[in-house]
């Protein structure tokens, strides 16, 4: 075989596989984004936190089973906490809750969210692209607080 034939069914080799990788990329693989639900653990569907050990002050959150829980208000009281996805619904960051600005903010692109789920700031300061979030019933029990994924 010449140098100059090798050289070319070389590049058609190179050429099939890389049009290969380029097709299988454009088809549907069935995981199109994040898993808008949370991930409550096997044959569960409440998460729950100990106020005696964690969200102790104003401020303070946990991330359990998917829901981002944070204290607003002191007390124990259901109306002192919120329970909401901890993941971001536009393209999977994580949520965590910015008391000083009494909002709930994606690490990804910087979307904003009140405490009732509503989006007061679409990613990189847009005003779309995203849904509302879910926010969860509390019940507190003893010093046990536990939301209920719907």
């Amino acid at each position: 075989m010449e140098r100059d034939e090798f050289i070319k069914s070389l590049g058609l080799g190179l050429a099939m596989v890389c049009a290969g990788t380029c097709f299988s990329s454009c088809g549907k693989s069935g995981n199109d984004g994040p898993d808008d639900k949370p991930d409550p653990g096997p044959g569960d569907n409440t998460a729950t936190v100990d106020l005696s050990t964690q969200l102790k002050a104003v401020g303070d959150q946990a991330k359990v089973n998917g829901v981002l829980f944070f204290r607003i208000a002191d007390g124990n009281t259901a109306a002192s906490f919120v329970a909401t996805e901890s993941i971001c619904p536009h393209q999977g960051g994580s949520l965590v809750w910015k008391q000083a600005d009494n909002k709930i903010q994606c690490q990804l692109h910087f979307s904003e969210y009140g405490t009732n789920g509503s989006v007061l700031q679409g990613p990189q300061g847009t005003t779309g692209n995203t849904r509302t979030l879910k926010i969860y019933n509390t019940a507190i029990s003893g010093t046990k607080l536990t939301a209920t994924i719907v």
